[in-house]
């Protein structure tokens, strides 16, 4: 009877602590997780349009969320989901029970979630700072929801067209500088991003040089500081604010005038469906080759980017670029 043992000793286990998957996170530790997952809950507002991407949205039961406008196109429950603020309340994640929650890898020593941790509430940390790392966080998620074939066509997805892209760059001999920015809210105050920042990494895989590629996080910056910079280009990424209230602005402020891009007309609003383009979102792949073609207009001007965008939306998101609402420069 001995050689029985092994398999009697695995169905007592799998009776008493239920079928779990086994996921690496962002940060290298390893997170057993029951199955199926039925709920998850994020303190990561980049988060929930990945679970979205892998068709995995009924599974997305509470949580902070950017850039939700889109996605009530899939799921007419979305603002009822949505949560505020970027601490998680211990008692209502104990009510509601989710499989596994998920947050951002500097999100790792808050209080809350060591909290979670101590209930027996799995969480898993990701990270959305580089093209690598959404590729990462797409596996992971689909390791956790059982769909890793799904997962692994996004990826190949994303990894043939970034190979295309770069073969379209790789002979260019003049990169264009670049400063990205927004309006936060206040008067006057613009903000762009550091180096470090997906948004500047984006724009040198396009082809271009970040002016602010020195700064390191989201930095205000002035007038003044613009002239210096002087970039050839400027791209409006809008959040709250109006981003054809910013584009009015620096056309008309005698500063900003002072600027190559300003006096050549050369600044575009990134487009918006509700995400911006050039964030870590799903659409990134379609913010690169914008700005690709934003950039150097002569090598991508056989790209049809709005052919490209219309199958983006139908393969992965099962939608006719007809009922997308995109606001800001796309204009291909």
């Amino acid at each position: 009877m001995g050689r029985f043992f092994p398999i009697f000793v695995f169905t007592l286990l799998s009776v008493s602590l239920g079928f779990c998957v086994t996921v690496t996170d962002s940060l290298g530790r390893v997170v057993h997780i029951e199955e199926p997952v039925k709920r998850v809950i994020t303190n990561y507002g980049l988060l929930p349009p990945f679970i979205y991407l892998l068709g995995e949205g009924d599974k997305f039961h509470a949580g902070m969320f950017l850039g939700k406008e889109f996605y009530r196109l899939l799921d007419e429950e979305v603002q009822k989901k949505v949560l505020k603020g970027r601490s998680l309340n211990i008692e209502f994640v104990k009510k509601e029970n989710p499989q596994v929650v998920i947050s951002a890898y500097w999100q790792a020593n808050q209080r809350d979630v060591k909290q979670l941790e101590a209930l027996g509430i799995p969480v898993v940390f990701v990270k959305l700072e580089s093209v690598e790392d959404i590729n990462n966080t797409i596996r992971i998620l689909g390791k956790i929801f059982g769909k890793e074939e799904k997962a692994e066509e996004m990826i190949n997805y994303y990894s043939k067209s970034l190979s295309d892209l770069k073969d379209y760059v790789k002979g260019i001999s003049t990169k264009p500088s670049v400063l990205i920015v927004f309006y936060d809210g206040r008067a006057h105050s613009y903000r762009t991003f550091g180096g470090d920042m997906f948004q500047s990494k984006l724009v040198e895989l396009a082809g271009g040089i970040c002016v602010s590629r020195d700064l390191r996080g989201k930095k205000a910056i002035n007038a003044e500081q613009v002239a210096l910079w002087d970039p050839d280009v400027i791209l409006i990424i809008q959040y709250r604010s109006s981003a054809q209230k910013v584009k009015k602005f620096i056309f008309a402020d005698p500063l900003w005038k002072r600027t190559e891009a300003a006096r050549e007309g050369r600044v575009y609003i990134v487009p918006n469906d509700g995400e911006n383009w050039i964030d870590p979102c799903p659409k990134w792949i379609l913010g690169l080759f914008w700005c690709a073609k934003i950039l150097h207009p002569e090598i991508l001007q056989d790209l049809d980017l709005k052919k490209m965008a219309e199958e983006f939306y139908e393969r992965f998101f099962n939608l006719d670029l007809e009922r997308v609402k995109i606001m800001g420069d796309f204009t291909f």
